[in-house]
C-alpha cells in the first residue's frame, strides 16, 4: 500500500472539517497551526504529478497533484498556499510542495490556513467525487521536519 502523509507537520489542528457548515457545504478540510499558520510548509500526502500550480479562483493560489494508482489514486488539492513546485513535476509522499500563504485576502479574510481536498479520481466540481480527507489520512505518518542549518556563533 502506498504511504500517506499528513500535509502539515505534527501539531496541526483541523480548523474547519469536511461537510455542512453555515453558508453551505465545505468540500475539503482546513488545517491550521496553534499560534499561527503563515508560511508553514505544506507536504504532498501521496506521490504523484503536479497538474496545477499557481493562481486559482477562490484559493488565491493552489497546488493540485494527480496520484496514479500505484501511489494510492485520486487527486489532492492544496489551497491558500504559495506553490513551490511546477506543473509536470513528480513529487513523492512527504515532499514539501508549498507553504501556507500569510495573506488573509487570498482565503476569504480568515486566518491563514491550508485547505485540502481529496478527489476520487481527477479534479471534480463539488459533489460526490470529493471525499473527506480525514478518514483517508487516518493512520498517516507525519512529514519529516525540515533540517535547518545549525548556526555557530
Amino acid at each position: 500500500m502506498a504511504p500517506k502523509i499528513w500535509p502539515l507537520e505534527r501539531g496541526h489542528i483541523v480548523t474547519s472539517p469536511f461537510g455542512p457548515r453555515s453558508g453551505g457545504f465545505h468540500w475539503g478540510v482546513d488545517f491550521g497551526w496553534p499560534g499561527g499558520s503563515s508560511n508553514r510548509p505544506v507536504f504532498a500526502t501521496q506521490g504523484g504529478y503536479v497538474t496545477r500550480s499557481g493562481p486559482a479562483s477562490g484559493f488565491g493560489r493552489w497546488v493540485v497533484v494527480d496520484h496514479p494508482a500505484a501511489d494510492g489514486g485520486g487527486t489532492t488539492v492544496y489551497g491558500h498556499v504559495i506553490p513551490e513546485v511546477p506543473v509536470g513535476r513528480r513529487v513523492e509522499a512527504g515532499e514539501r510542495i508549498a507553504s501556507i500563504d500569510p495573506d488573509p485576502r487570498t482565503n476569504g479574510n480568515v486566518a491563514p490556513h491550508l485547505h485540502l481536498e481529496w478527489h476520487r479520481s481527477v479534479w471534480a466540481p463539488p459533489g460526490p467525487d470529493r471525499l473527506d480527507p480525514l478518514p483517508i489520512l487516518a493512520g498517516a505518518a507525519y512529514p519529516i521536519a525540515e533540517r535547518r542549518p545549525v548556526l555557530s556563533g
